[in-house]
C-alpha cells in the first residue's frame, strides 16, 4: 500500500561493529545509543551500507541523496564529512577518482539490511526536504488520517495528536520539523497552543501551518501574529499542500544550517536568537593557535574561472574545518584562503600539552586530506593545491565578541601573532608546519620535530627557536 515494500519489510538494525544503522526508522545507533543524522546524511549513509560491496561514484550518490537536483561536489563532501565525525574517519573511504566505499565489516550475528534501490530514475518526483518528521494536530480524525497519509506519501515521518493539550506535550518530548495545526480542538485550541509556542524559546523554532475551516481576515491575522508560517483553508488542496510544507520546511533547515554555522564561529553563544545574553565572558587562558593558509592561491585564481575558485575554496574550507573540529579546535577566523583555530580556550581542564598536541593532531590531518584531495583533482586534470601552517602556544584572551546579531568567537594575544609569524614563514614551504618553542615544549616529544634558523617572533625581544614537524615538507 505504501509504495516502499523494501523499507515496510525491514527486519532489524543492521549491525556494523559499533553502529546499527536502521533503515525503515531512520536511525543511526552507536554503541546503542542513537546519535542525530541530518536527512541528507542519513541518506547518504544508507546509500553507501546498501551498496558497500564496491566503490560507488559522486555522480552516484549525488543522484540518490539529492534526486533530480543540481548538487556541486561541495555538498557531497560536506556529508561526508559530517558521517566521518560520527563513524571515525576509516569507515567511509575515499577512492580518488573513483568515489567512496563504506568499510565497516558486518556483524556476523546481525540481519543484513534491506538492499536500497539503486539510484533513482530522473523522473522520481524532488522532495525539497525529504525525511522530515511532521506533527499533524486536529481532532477530527478524518481529517487527521487524511493528512498524515498525505504527508507520508511525500516520503515524511508523521505523528499526530487528536487535541492542542496532546500537541503540545508532543512538542516539548519530541523533535519535529514541522507542526501543521488545526484550531478548533478541544483541552487547547490551536490559538493556545500558538501562545505557548510564543513563550517558549525551545518551540519557536518549529515551524506552523494552520490548517482550518474557520472563514476571515481576522483568523489568519491573529495566527500570523502569534507566529504561525502560513494558513491553509480546510478542505486543503493537495497540490498547495506540498508547496507550503515544502517552503517551510526549506526555511526550517536553512535556519538549522545557520545555527549549525554560528555554533561553530561562536560556540558559547546562546542558541535562541531572542536572548539578551552578549556572549561568554572574556578569559585569561594558556591555549594553542593554529593558522593555516592556501599557498599561491591567487595565482591559480587568475588562470581560472572565479566560479572554479569559490568551489575550491568551499571544499578546502569543509575539509579544514572537519580537522580543526575532529580535534576539539574552535574555529576563530575563516578568511577565503585562511583559516585560524584555538586549541584549550574553551575546555579549561584540558592541560598545555593536550592542547598543543590536538593543534598539531590537526594540521597533520589536514595535510592528509589535502593530499586525498590532491589526488581526486589529479584524477580531473586539474592542479594540486598546497598548504602552509604555524602554530604557536601561550597566554590569550578569549571569548566571544561582537553584537547579538553578528557574534564570534575570538582569541588575541602575542601567541595569536606568534602563529600568524610562523604560517607567514612557512609560506615558502608547501606543505610545512612550524611550531613555537612553547608549543615544542608542551609536546614533549611525542612528535618528531627539527630545528630551523632562529627567527625574531611577537612577544620574543630577540631570535627564538622555531621548530618543523618532521615528514612535512
Amino acid at each position: 500500500m505504501s509504495g516502499h515494500p523494501a523499507v515496510a519489510a525491514e527486519p532489524g538494525p543492521a549491525q556494523f561493529g559499533r553502529f546499527a544503522i536502521l533503515t525503515a526508522e531512520r536511525r543511526l545507533l552507536v554503541d546503542g545509543t542513537p546519535v542525530a543524522l541530518g536527512s541528507r546524511a542519513f541518506d547518504l549513509l544508507a546509500a553507501l551500507v546498501a551498496r558497500r560491496d564496491r566503490i560507488v561514484g559522486k555522480e552516484e550518490l549525488i543522484e540518490v541523496v539529492w534526486p533530480g537536483l543540481v548538487v556541486e561536489d561541495n555538498n557531497l563532501q560536506v556529508q561526508i564529512s559530517a558521517l566521518r565525525k560520527v563513524l571515525g574517519t576509516q569507515a567511509i573511504a575515499t577512492v580518488p577518482g573513483r568515489g567512496y566505499q563504506f568499510t565497516v565489516a558486518a556483524a556476523a550475528a546481525a540481519p543484513s539490511a534491506t538492499p536500497l534501490p539503486e539510484a533513482r530514475s530522473p523522473r522520481a518526483p524532488v522532495r525539497a526536504s525529504p525525511g522530515s518528521r511532521l506533527l499533524v494536530a486536529d481532532d477530527n480524525k478524518v481529517n487527521r488520517l487524511l493528512l498524515c497519509r498525505s504527508l507520508e506519501l511525500m516520503g515524511h515521518s508523521v505523528a499526530s495528536a487528536d487535541n492542542g493539550r496532546a500537541a503540545l506535550e508532543k512538542l516539548r518530548n519530541e523533535p519535529f520539523d514541522l507542526l501543521l495545526l488545526d484550531l478548533e480542538m478541544p483541552e487547547l485550541d490551536g490559538f493556545g497552543l500558538l501562545e505557548h509556542r510564543a513563550a517558549d524559546p525551545a518551540l519557536r523554532e518549529v515551524p506552523v501551518i494552520v490548517t482550518s475551516s474557520l472563514e476571515g481576515v481576522a483568523q489568519v491575522a491573529r495566527c500570523i501574529e502569534l507566529g504561525a508560517d502560513d494558513y491553509l483553508h480546510k478542505p486543503v488542496n493537495p497540490v498547495l499542500l506540498r508547496a507550503r510544507v515544502d517552503s517551510s520546511l526549506d526555511r526550517k533547515h536553512l535556519r538549522d544550517r545557520e545555527r549549525e554555522l554560528l555554533a561553530r564561529l561562536a560556540p558559547n553563544r546562546s542558541a535562541d536568537p531572542q536572548a539578551e545574553s552578549g556572549g561568554a565572558p572574556g578569559r585569561r587562558t594558556e591555549a594553542t593557535l593554529l593558522l593555516a593558509r592556501l599557498r599561491d592561491i591567487d595565482a591559480l585564481a587568475s588562470r581560472q574561472p572565479a566560479q572554479e575558485t569559490l568551489e575550491l575554496l568551499s571544499s578546502w574550507t569543509t575539509l579544514m574545518l572537519d580537522a580543526i573540529e575532529g580535534q576539539g579546535g574552535v574555529v576563530s577566523q575563516i578568511a577565503g584562503d585562511g583559516i585560524g583555530a584555538v586549541f584549550g580556550a574553551d575546555t579549561p581542564s584540558s592541560t598545555h600539552g593536550d592542547a598543543a598536541g590536538a593543534a598539531v593532531q590537526a594540521a597533520l590531518e589536514m595535510l592528509e586530506l589535502v593530499a586525498q584531495f590532491n589526488a581526486e583533482r589529479a584524477a580531473l586534470g586539474k592542479p594540486a593545491i598546497a598548504l602552509h601552517v604555524g602554530i604557536a602556544s601561550g597566554e590569550v584572551v578569549a571569548g566571544d565578541a561582537g553584537t547579538a546579531r553578528r557574534m564570534a568567537f575570538v582569541c588575541v594575544g602575542a601567541a595569536v601573532e606568534r602563529a600568524a609569524c610562523l604560517e607567514a614563514l612557512a609560506s615558502g614551504r608547501a606543505g610545512a608546519v612550524l611550531i613555537d618553542a612553547a608549543t615544542h615544549a608542551a609536546l614533549s616529544g611525542r612528535e618528531p620535530t627539527q630545528a630551523l634558523p632562529s627567527a625574531v617572533l611577537p612577544g620574543s625581544p630577540s631570535a627564538v627557536p622555531v621548530h618543523a614537524l618532521k615528514g612535512t615538507r
